[in-house]
């Protein structure tokens, strides 16, 4: 059921590739091309890694347990460019946009590590990682989402539900870590690949669509005139 799941994960992120390569593609604008590229690159990283596992590689017996140590190259390749489109949509600063990519790193190859060691020492690590995670959530919700409504006004709803569905998936990705057989041992192989790849559909191919509605939020928010203006009428 496991393998299911990992061609389940190849199928659907190709597909998003499609969609996001053909918007990029027909874009009416560049600022629409920047984000449709951005979710292009995100889907077709998934997709080719998840060929990968699919066929059977980057997977080794670690400390007994069953590990795709592969999934880690896929989210250090793309959750980077998940935080460029948050950051091109907020039209963030550069010093907040290096903050959330180094912090997001640090998250990553600590996970990585904690994967990597043996039971009991993994679960600090597993604790560091799910720290620098902490760390990523405070840029997003605090100086993120105040440089977002700062710059767009009109969209602090759009911006309210981006980083809502952003920050829930994310945090249920440490909840699938300690459950599996790296932490607890609580849910087998196969539950471990369906949460893993439930998640990474829905925070890439799902956020993809989510960005792009945001993106239409805030040039309909542009294009809108002032409540000045709209009085002067």
């Amino acid at each position: 059921m496991a393998q299911v799941w990992l061609w389940i994960g190849v199928a659907g992120m190709a597909i998003g590739s499609v969609v996001f390569g053909w918007g990029a593609h027909n874009a009416r604008s560049d600022r629409w091309k920047i984000i449709y590229l951005l979710n292009f690159f995100i889907c077709l990283i998934a997709a080719g890694l998840y060929l990968t596992m699919a066929l059977g590689q980057g997977f080794n017996i670690v400390h007994d347990r069953p590990t795709f140590w592969v999934r880690y190259v896929t989210w250090f390749l793309s959750t980077p460019l998940l935080l460029l489109d948050l950051a091109y949509l907020g039209s963030s600063s550069l010093p907040l946009t290096a903050s959330l990519i180094g912090s997001n790193a640090f998250m990553i190859a600590t996970g990585f590590v904690a994967t990597m060691t043996d039971k009991p020492k993994n679960y600090i690590w597993y604790i560091v990682s799910c720290f620098a995670y902490l760390a990523v959530a405070y840029l997003l919700v605090q100086p993120y989402r105040v440089e977002a409504v700062r710059q767009h006004p009109r969209a602090k709803k759009a911006f309210t539900k981006l980083l809502t569905v952003h920050l829930v998936l994310w945090t249920l990705y440490p909840v699938v870590w300690i459950l599996a057989s790296t932490g607890f041992n609580v849910i087998e192989q196969a539950g471990e690949a369906f949460g893993y790849t439930s998640l990474d559909l829905l925070s890439k191919v799902g956020f993809g669509f989510l960005s792009l509605n945001t993106m239409s939020t805030l040039e309909k928010a542009d294009e809108a005139p002032s409540p000045q203006y709209e009085s002067a009428i």
